[in-house]
């Protein structure tokens, strides 16, 4: 078995320099020219675990991609976009989760496509060269929390992007924060009024002017209308 590290913790290196390679239990170091040329991977039934590396877009020249019937988890990354020249890509009989990404319809060289018995969901992206692909509905075959075309399930409210639910629950926050900062707020100048009697009395007494001014004026309103309305009066 080959193991590709893409991060040593006690060593670390610039991709766009070499990558180390155990093979052999022996480490040995390629210079990124070599993998550069990488057409074909295969790593199908090999039961690998874990997730697909981000550093899979590093791979420019990668026209086959097999890694299916393994048990690797986590979401397919949007980086596998970058493969332009990816002319197959198998992925199926894994446990990968999360909705596909989007990037795979950038793909355009891309003839075969398998994406069967994993756990993904939410909507097939759109895109001109996915439509085309031969064969579908096997495509996204045990998939039941995917929706829209070219499956027959409609994506409904629920299977929409959860971006919104989050954005609803972070302005939820937002408003009990200012809730609980405002009477935070009135707590301490309540408070200090209290414990303050120079500040006391100047708050009743700014009280009483306001409570004078508005019963001066609603006085003087309510005269004004009444005798408008007797002038009026025949």
């Amino acid at each position: 078995m080959m193991t590709i590290i893409s991060k040593d913790t006690t060593e670390e290196y610039n991709f766009e320099e070499s990558i180390p390679v155990i093979t052999k239990d022996q480490k040995r170091d390629y210079s990124f020219q070599i993998y550069k040329l990488l057409v074909n991977l295969d790593l199908s039934s090999n039961s690998l675990t874990g997730r697909i590396p981000e550093e899979i877009s590093l791979l420019i020249a990668l026209t086959n991609l097999n890694i299916s019937s393994n048990q690797l988890t986590g979401t397919i990354p949007n980086q596998i976009g970058d493969l332009k020249h990816l002319e197959s890509l198998d992925l199926s009989y894994n446990k990968f989760s999360g909705t596909i990404p989007s990037g795979l319809s950038a793909l355009t060289s891309l003839s075969h496509l398998n994406l069967s018995y994993n756990n993904l969901s939410g909507p097939i992206p759109s895109g001109p060269q996915l439509q085309i692909l031969d064969n579908q509905m096997y495509i996204y075959s045990g998939n039941p929390g995917l929706c829209g075309p070219p499956l027959s399930k409609n994506c409904s409210a629920n299977d929409a992007p959860q971006s919104g639910i989050e954005d609803i629950n972070h302005m939820s926050s937002v408003y009990l924060a200012v809730g609980i900062g405002f009477v935070v707020g009135l707590w301490i100048v309540f408070c200090t009024i209290l414990m303050k009697r120079t500040w006391r009395a100047a708050y009743f007494q700014f009280i009483d002017m306001i409570y004078d001014k508005v019963y001066v004026q609603v006085v003087v309103r309510w005269a004004r209308l009444m005798k408008n309305a007797q002038d009026d009066a025949p």
